[in-house]
């Protein structure tokens, strides 16, 4: 099978492309003013080194959420577009699920992002990548506070650790490296492959991201436009 798989999700964005285990990707790093240009050259440039055609894929793969606003509005727009002039299913998947699943560990696996001041994102996962508690926004006291009632297990913290957080952190929970710390190419083709097989899939019309927040510009307009309380 011919894969198309795209990460916007947060810092380092990445293009995969994969047939018949031969995997081919492509990391680079961008601002929000040239998200979309940069995508759009960096997948011709790999399709270049590839030989590969664009209209030959046969399944598209798209980090959903959570993550950066703009990076995750490119993406999904970028592999609706696709998917809707080549007429092929698209695999979302989870940012966090992503760095649970390419982390071999005997015990509880906690994938986070940073989130808004204070909170972050979190999943809880165990040995073989089922889900103990859904993926959401905790508070950092929230999530210290879940972690306490986990330590009968072996724990590994993964992903992007400010040291607000780190300094909570109980000093017999493991923290990941640097390297696991983003998603690669192959679990995410690995891991598309496995949901697309169990029928998990979207279409260009009901795809969308999984921002789990709202973004600044949202929040400040509500509050502008927010009607006074009636006395």
């Amino acid at each position: 099978m011919f894969i198309l798989g795209i990460n916007t999700a947060f810092e380092k964005s990445s293009i995969i492309l994969w047939k018949d285990n031969k995997l081919y990707e492509l990391f680079y790093s961008t601002d929000s003013k040239t998200y979309g240009e940069t995508l759009l050259t960096n997948l011709k440039t790999l399709l270049d080194i590839s030989g590969w055609k664009l209209e030959n894929i046969e399944l598209y793969s798209i980090i959903r959420g959570p993550g950066s606003f703009t990076g995750l509005r490119i993406g999904i727009v970028a592999i609706k577009t696709l998917a809707q002039i080549y007429k092929k299913p698209i695999v979302g998947i989870s940012y966090l699920e992503c760095l649970a699943y390419q982390t071999p560990f005997l015990g509880i696996k906690v994938p986070i992002m940073p989130a808004r001041k204070g909170e972050l994102h979190a999943g809880f996962y165990d040995t073989q990548n089922e889900k103990i508690y859904e993926e959401g926004i905790y508070t950092y006291e929230n999530f210290i506070s879940l972690i306490n009632t986990l330590k009968n297990k072996p724990i590994m913290i993964i992903g992007k650790i400010n040291e607000d957080i780190k300094a909570l952190i109980p000093k017999d929970v493991i923290i990941s490296s640097e390297y696991q710390n983003s998603p690669r190419g192959e679990t995410i083709i690995h891991l598309s492959l496995e949901k697309y097989k169990k029928g998990e899939v979207w279409n260009y019309i009901n795809l969308l991201p999984d921002y789990r927040q709202k973004s600044s510009a949202e929040i400040n307009w509500e509050r502008k436009n927010a009607n006074p309380e009636k006395k």
